[in-house]
């Protein structure tokens, strides 16, 4: 191989792990995101459950973890959005450079092939 297509290669493989990281931290959000929907449900069923409507204070304390999770929520769908952009501009920057590292192999095949066979055509009539 070539100094280029050694570049490329390299390049490559970082672009690959920074995808990887990509899909792990949309894996971590979507887990945080379920984990707050959880509780927002446990929640909202206790609230709707008529022996603890009547205490003041278990709603206002509810009703303020309420308001912390919905909180939390929009802050993971703002970085949710931010990383799932960033994942998909990785994903076509990985597919750029694998079609960018496949025309150089074969470029560096054509080239060597030919190198070859001018070698070869040298030795024989040269």
């Amino acid at each position: 191989m070539t100094r280029n297509s050694q570049d490329i290669e390299r390049l490559f493989r970082m672009q690959k792990q920074i995808f990887l990281f990509s899909s792990w931290l949309l894996q971590k959000l979507d887990a945080q995101v379920y984990q707050l929907s959880e509780k927002e449900r446990r929640i909202l069923l206790a609230l709707s459950n008529g022996d603890l409507a009547q205490h003041d204070r278990f709603i206002a304390n509810a009703a303020e973890r309420l308001r912390r999770i919905i909180e939390d929520m929009a802050r993971l769908s703002e970085a949710r959005a931010k990383v799932n952009s960033e994942y998909d501009r990785q994903r076509l920057m990985l597919k750029l450079m694998a079609e960018r590292l496949a025309k150089m192999r074969g470029e560096e095949q054509r080239a060597d092939e030919e190198r070859d066979l001018l070698e070869f055509l040298e030795r024989r009539y040269g």
